[in-house]
């Protein structure tokens, strides 16, 4: 009988997560903060991205002359009445349904993943747990102790520790290199951004050995930091079953201790910069839940005090997320602060993307955090800009971009290489930038045009305040 009554809730649980679907709404830009806190703040939906655009949908045309920008949204809910509550709430909603059967998909990435992981240990290129990716760092450190350097920068709420590794030739230079920092993993669905990082460090390792003159004449003038996993504890959390999945937090118990959806704090809502000032909430059962106070979890007190020990070394530190494909700078928290070196870094992350489509025909975007998305205080690129004084911060969406339906999250194994390559030569590209770089003039207009585009922006939003 006992062994009847687990079958029974085990079953129903997957016609349950079965019934979930991935919605994408649109929604004009004077209702889409009020819009976002909702979803946010719903225990139905899980947010998955939101961007700016100007499209045709559902054979209506957007565009900048008689309609206003349109943004998107795109999120899990959990049972079908939600669309009709969000109908009724937002009476100029338009929304499509992305992928009917959210469990069934996941399945079959499943089973590529399991058949795959049976025939090859190697992590490069694969999802890995916790423990896989610390051993195969341990190891990389020992075997190329003249160019790796490992060391730990602190532990999470349930005792995990949290490394950074530094990759640069003449490790025993008094004199300080510039510094660039990429890290990932801060929200714990985002798979992805922690296999890039891996494939990064061992890409980066391999072409030092062979001589790469791109890479020596990096390695030769700067130091590169990773941290692989910000938040392993909701890493390990979200692998632990197809039901945790998609699990953004942290693991940190809340004060409602029984109930798990109220477990967990947003990371990346609670860095010490302009805490709480928009985009977050402090409702625990929110998944942009900022925390009691800011830097309050030991995971972000632990990458803050990294970077500060290094300031003023960094030259660049670039946060990696998924999913969306865009190059992303500051600021997220509003929408009437432009960065003062805006050009820069425009440039240099468009040299990036420009270097990607060449090589890989692939097209990431462009945008500043409050305007390509929303607004969002608390986070990585602007803490870094504002407190820490690095000059080019940027978020980093991996793949898929925004008109891929098919994975979101839940990226395919067998893609990840790809998708890291991707990457990584955008990456170094843009690191080649501060080397005496000449920027193509065609990305020098185009970054005039975006700074003109976001002045006039600015200006209206502060005549409607």
């Amino acid at each position: 009988m006992r062994v009847f009554l687990v079958i029974t809730i085990f079953v129903n649980f997957e016609i349950l997560f079965g019934a979930e679907q991935v919605v994408r709404a649109f929604i004009n830009n004077e209702n889409i903060q009020k819009f976002n806190l909702y979803l946010y703040e719903n225990s139905n939906i899980d947010v998955w991205l939101s961007s700016r655009l100007i499209r045709t949908f559902l054979n209506e045309t957007y565009n900048n002359n008689d309609q206003k920008y349109v943004y998107f949204t795109e999120f899990r809910i959990k049972n079908s009445q939600v669309l009709k509550e969000l109908e009724e709430k937002f009476n100029n909603i338009k929304y499509e349904i992305l992928i009917e059967d959210l469990f069934g998909q996941m399945n079959k990435q499943k089973t590529k993943r399991s058949i795959k992981s049976k025939f090859n240990k190697q992590i490069v290129g694969k999802f890995a747990s916790y423990g896989q990716i610390n051993s195969w760092l341990l190891n990389l450190a020992k075997s190329d102790s003249d160019l790796v350097h490992l060391r730990k920068i602190g532990s999470t709420f349930e005792k995990r520790n949290i490394f950074v590794l530094k990759i640069t030739n003449n490790l025993k230079r008094k004199d300080p290199k510039p510094l660039f920092l990429f890290d990932g993993g801060i929200h714990a669905r985002e798979w992805l951004s922690v296999s890039t990082i891996i494939f990064m460090i061992d890409r980066l390792v391999k072409q030092y050995r062979e001589n790469d003159h791109g890479v020596m004449k990096i390695l030769n003038n700067f130091e590169i930091h990773f941290i692989p996993l910000i938040n392993p504890d909701g890493y390990e959390y979200s692998r632990s079953s197809k039901l945790n999945r998609f699990w953004r937090k942290n693991m940190r118990v809340s004060v409602n201790g029984l109930d798990r959806s109220c477990y967990g704090i947003d990371l990346n809502r609670n860095f010490d910069h302009k805490w709480m000032v928009s985009g977050a909430s402090a409702n625990p059962c929110s998944e942009v839940y900022a925390g009691r106070y800011p830097a309050s979890e030991n995971e972000v007190k632990a990458m803050q005090d990294y970077i500060m020990s290094k300031s003023p070394q960094w030259l660049s530190h670039i946060s990696l997320h998924s999913f969306g494909a865009v190059w992303i700078s500051p600021f997220s928290y509003s929408r009437v602060r432009i960065q003062d070196n805006f050009e820069q870094t425009c440039q240099k992350a468009m040299s990036a993307i420009s270097k990607v489509e060449e090589l890989h025909k692939f097209k990431y975007r462009f945008g500043v955090a409050a305007h390509e998305l929303y607004e969002a205080s608390g986070c990585t690129e602007d803490w870094s800009k504002d407190v820490a004084k690095v000059n080019h911060t940027f978020v980093v969406e991996l793949k898929p971009d925004i008109d891929s339906h098919e994975y979101g999250f839940d990226f395919p194994e067998d893609k990840i290489e790809e998708a890291s390559l991707e990457a990584y030569d955008g990456f170094i590209e843009y690191i080649k930038t501060f080397l005496n770089f000449q920027i193509d003039k065609k990305i020098i207009d185009e970054c005039k045009n975006q700074l003109n585009f976001l002045k006039e922006s600015v200006q209206q939003k502060l005549k409607k305040n």
